[in-house]
């Protein structure tokens, strides 16, 4: 496995790291699916432990995936294990739900720093390596930074991020100069953080976290336009009426590239993997993994040769052609 710098941070984390959100399995928000389905705690448990066996040091999760499920069993792995100290652990704050079941936004000081210490018992941790605004948008974003300034004094976290693909959201976590880490999508199918936020983050000396590098499985090249998904998983959004014709125009895309991958060798998943990881600016694709076999498919990438001009070359004909050489909106 081969490392980069973690931003201003002193760490060195692995050019992989897994994405949690799955280990939470499926769970309903709003009335829609709002998790992943095809999940087991034994499965889970087993990716967590390959992706160790192979060199994986990086591990993003948050407390609403699951409703705390996915904290637990990342926790519980991790202790049984008994690798705490060799890994870092990056959760997020700020959504949760109501007694019916609708998406809340919790953006106070109080319930922050109190739903900080509910992720530190279900990650059976004394400390969060990085702690993430997981709002899209806030306007009360001084809280949260009052929060984990306080949370780090407190020594609960080491540094703070945000996730969020909003370039005004990210200025404003930077506004004191000690935002440690951005996580945003970037992917083959959504190049938005280009423009602004990789720039921004490069020369702030603030790490990259490329959310998504697979398009949730849709770069994994097993789906076509007659995929169905299972109706709890939260991909079955995908085909509802309003956003069925963005599925297939990505799909279209999809198999535009795929001869791409084919012609040089490799599976899609690995060019997708290898070209966010050609930006200088990503210091990791967080690549979400059900199973051992997966995140052993997904490592694989950075074992192969980085990614050359001429592969780009074919990527960008491949995208512009199917008039894509702007950023699609993010599914």
């Amino acid at each position: 496995m081969q490392y980069r710098p973690f931003g201003k941070t002193g760490w060195r984390v692995s050019l992989v790291g897994v994405g949690c959100w799955q280990f939470g399995g499926a769970i309903t928000l709003n009335g829609k699916p709002d998790g992943w389905t095809g999940v087991s705690d034994e499965l889970s448990t087993a990716a967590i432990q390959r992706a160790l066996d192979l060199g994986v040091n990086f591990f993003d999760t948050a407390d609403m995936y699951g409703w705390g499920h996915s904290e637990e069993l990342l926790g519980r792995t991790l202790k049984e294990i008994g690798c705490r100290h060799r890994v870092y652990v990056a959760t997020k704050v700020g959504f949760w739900h109501d007694a019916e079941g609708r998406r809340t936004l919790n953006e106070s000081r109080d319930y922050i720093v109190r739903a900080c210490e509910a992720s530190l018992r279900r990650l059976q941790t004394d400390w969060i390596d990085l702690y993430q605004c997981h709002l899209w948008r806030t306007t009360r974003w001084m809280e949260f930074l009052d929060a984990f300034e306080t949370l780090q004094r407190q020594g609960k976290i080491r540094f703070f991020g945000v996730s969020t693909n909003d370039m005004d959201m990210v200025d404003s976590f930077n506004s004191r100069g000690n935002l440690a880490a951005v996580q945003s999508t970037y992917n083959l199918l959504d190049r938005d953080a280009e423009r602004e936020i990789l720039p921004y983050c490069r020369a702030r000396g603030v790490a990259f976290l490329a959310r998504s590098p697979l398009a949730r499985g849709l770069l994994s090249g097993k789906y076509d336009a007659s995929t169905r998904f299972d109706p709890n998983d939260i991909r079955s959004n995908w085909l509802s009426p309003d956003r069925r014709a963005e599925f297939d125009r990505r799909m279209a895309l999809v198999q535009r590239l795929k001869p791409v991958a084919e012609r040089h060798g490799f599976r899609l998943s690995q060019l997708a993997i290898k070209f966010v990881l050609h930006h200088v600016g990503v210091s990791a694709a967080l690549v979400g993994t059900k199973t051992p076999t997966q995140i052993e498919e997904n490592v694989s990438a950075t074992y192969l040769a980085p990614i050359t001009q001429e592969e780009l070359a074919e990527i960008e004909s491949a995208l512009v052609s199917s008039d894509a050489d702007t950023a699609a909106p993010s599914l």
